[in-house]
């Protein structure tokens, strides 16, 4: 009688798989009175190797019979090493993503140069804009802490060059970093009137003037009658600017009309309000027809 010893192998791998998540223009104007961090799960490849043993030999009369399970050896499994999860940016280290248009430094033939200080990145480090003339051509220069630089042509009302300052337009209180200010381009008109502009910067940093619907978007201070004008209302931590204008009726009285301006980076939108019809007083201009309440001081004092 013939008895055989048998051998079991069994060999089982387990590998580790991870899985990561990813996550502030012209035609025709409009001129009118705003990285997961992959963190590597490593699963270190575990290789399981058993070596077989060999079963006992069983000898019986009158024949020996030996049977061998030959070794088996799993292959090795093996993980890619560990890669540094990227380090995730922050406000302020903003990657240069130029370039931009006008990405050098103010043209060595410019004239009436005039620098400013102020934060248009939000990364709560002072940044320069710089207005001046360039062959008779308004400029507005930005140059970023970080480096980057950017240029645009802004011709805005009859003058050669613009005065700039900043407003802050999304301005909210008590935020834990203060949102970007913008910059407010002024352009001389006739007597009695001027041209207003807004400049951020759009996603890839570059200084841009804003648009409305694809044209450039300017607003027209002006006492002259109908009488428009730029008005902040101030409330609730928030400042919201508006284009107002008052037109007088047959009665005497005015009719004021009332678009808030919105913006998402340079692309500007006007949400028109309710209408308001108030009585004729000597105030009117000043309060229509000129800068009301907001960072810059009245055009027309």
């Amino acid at each position: 009688m013939l008895r055989v010893g048998a051998l079991l192998v069994a060999c089982t791998v387990f590998a580790g798989a991870c899985s990561s998540d990813d996550d502030l223009p012209a035609a025709s104007s409009t001129v009118l009175g705003s990285t997961t961090s992959i963190a590597p799960n490593t699963s270190e490849a575990t290789s399981s190797t058993v070596a077989a043993t060999a079963a006992p030999s069983t000898t019986a009369a009158p024949t020996t019979v030996a049977t061998t399970v030959p070794e088996t050896t799993m292959p090795e499994t093996t993980v890619p090493p560990a890669t540094d999860a990227p380090t995730t940016t922050t406000p302020t280290s903003i990657p240069a993503t130029g370039p931009c248009p006008g990405d050098g430094p103010v043209p060595a033939g410019a004239t009436d140069s005039v620098t400013i200080d102020g934060d248009i990145d939000g990364d709560a480090v002072a940044d320069e804009v710089t207005s001046y003339s360039l062959a008779g051509v308004p400029h507005v220069h930005a140059r970023l802490a970080i480096g980057q630089q950017s240029d645009v042509e802004l011709p805005l009302g009859f003058a050669d060059t613009v005065q700039i300052s900043f407003e802050d337009f999304d301005h909210s209180l008590g935020a834990p970093t203060p949102p970007p200010v913008a910059v407010l381009a002024i352009g001389a008109g006739n007597a009695g009137s001027a041209f207003l502009a807004f400049l951020t910067l759009t996603r890839d940093y570059c200084i841009q003037p804003w648009t409305t619907g694809g044209s450039p978007f300017s607003i027209r201070v002006s006492q002259q009658g109908p009488y428009t004008g730029l008005f902040c209302d101030r409330g609730a931590g928030q400042v919201h600017y508006s284009v107002v204008t008052a037109e007088q009726q047959t009665g005497g009285d005015w009719l004021v009309t009332t678009s808030e301006i919105k913006h998402n980076f340079t692309a500007a939108t006007l949400n028109p309000l309710p209408d308001q019809t108030v009585p004729d007083s000597p105030g009117i201009p000043s309060q229509y027809g000129d800068i009301v309440n907001c960072d810059h001081a009245p055009l027309f004092p």
